[in-house]
């Protein structure tokens, strides 16, 4: 067996990159692997974490971390189809509080869900704990654009940039989750750099 192509890398909200190699086989890598057997303490932080980029043979990060297609194998999991489907990866979160719902909790968010036919999980949290209100529901490209509220729904998140990319997307959906996935992935490192300055 030769060495493996990577295909797909999508981080998820589990401290894990779903890795798609050739010929459509998915395996779960864990972070905390690389994070110890490395040395690399700054995998535990989901920010730093999801600021990858990959080509068919590594993924790497903005510090200079690589891991090479062999290693990711070697030390992934095959993942069954029902739990990629499960897998969820945050677009944008926003606490809108104080709001005419709830003075101190009312969160607006955007979610993916790469590997499902309806690929947005659109959601708001109130009041949160046991007295959580709210909803979500899952939307595929073509019912979240017939949607009249999306744009204000994802502004109200913090997913504006997100709507340009969406607006001039060619009704491709596994296109859009791909450019999606990539550009969050390049601002999650630009969003830890300003929370960092901002608590200095």
């Amino acid at each position: 067996m030769g060495t493996p192509q990577l295909v797909r890398v999508v981080p998820n909200e589990n401290w894990e990159l779903v890795l798609e190699f050739g010929d459509s086989e998915f395996r779960l890598f864990k972070a905390t692997i690389a994070r110890k057997e490395k040395n690399w303490p700054q995998l535990a932080y989901p920010n730093m974490l999801k600021n990858l980029t990959y080509t068919c043979d590594a993924v790497r990060w903005a510090a200079g971390e690589e891991l090479d297609a062999s290693y990711l194998y070697k030390n992934s999991q095959p993942i069954p189809r029902e739990k990629l489907e499960q897998q969820v990866l945050r677009l944008s979160y926003k606490n809108q509080a104080p709001t005419s719902t709830h003075p101190t909790h009312h969160v607006y968010g955007v979610y993916l869900l790469p590997f499902r036919p309806r690929l947005f999980l659109i959601g708001e949290s109130i009041a949160g704990g046991h007295a959580e209100m709210g909803g979500s529901r899952s939307l595929s490209l073509e019912e979240l654009l017939r949607w009249p509220e999306w744009k204000e729904h994802f502004d109200l998140s913090g997913g504006t940039w997100a709507v340009p990319l969406i607006e001039s997307c060619s009704a491709d959906q596994l296109q859009l989750a791909n450019i999606l996935i990539l550009e969050i992935c390049r601002r999650q490192g630009t969003a830890h750099a300003q929370s960092e300055v901002s608590t200095r």
